[in-house]
């Protein structure tokens, strides 16, 4: 009986290196050819989610509300404080926003009111409550020093955020309402 032997096929370096490294993808999530994208304004409400909701309090004897839908509407009406710091050490300044039917309010004290008015109703009470999507890769850049914070109510819903510039995503969502914090910098 004659056998033949054969000897397994080499893959030499070149095509070890290039398995490892599709291996490598893989394993990270990735696809070859593939690079995660960074959040634009056009998909930040991808790389958002929003909040979880709170565990029902046990020592509470009150029903809970159902809180309004966050949609904006033509008679939305809006309370924000915002609050903008040029730098960590910064002293802050503090603004009122107040909109009513998409215009500023009478105690409003942020300067281009109308226009932040016009951008609190277009992202509604969501975008403000929204949580960072773990999932998403953010380009590691540095917009600047400068940090603000909005709270008060959007169409009758509880909002609460900050905002910073220290990375892709964070830079997008201070782009998001620069029409209420201005550009980097804005005082």
């Amino acid at each position: 009986m004659d056998r033949v032997h054969r000897r397994p096929a080499r893959i030499g370096r070149p095509g070890l290196a290039l398995a490892v490294l599709a291996l490598a993808l893989v394993s990270c999530g990735g696809t070859p050819g593939t690079t995660p994208a960074e959040p634009t304004p056009t998909n930040q409400k991808s790389a958002m989610r929003p909040p979880a909701p709170a565990p029902p309090s046990q020592e509470s004897h009150m029903p809970s509300p159902v809180p309004p839908s966050s949609a904006p509407s033509t008679e939305a009406t809006t309370l924000l404080t915002v609050e903008i710091r040029q730098s960590e050490t910064a002293e802050p300044v503090e603004y009122v926003l107040e909109c009513s039917g998409g215009a500023s309010g009478p105690n409003t004290t942020l300067p281009n009111a109308d226009e932040a008015c016009a951008t609190v109703q277009s992202l509604g009470a969501d975008f403000f409550n929204a949580l960072p999507n773990p999932n998403v890769a953010c380009t590691q850049q540095y917009g600047g020093p400068q940090t603000a914070s909005i709270s008060g109510t959007v169409n009758g819903t509880q909002v609460r955020a900050r905002f910073t510039l220290t990375d892709g995503c964070e830079i997008s969502r201070w782009n998001a309402v620069r029409g209420i914090l201005g550009g980097g910098g804005a005082a």
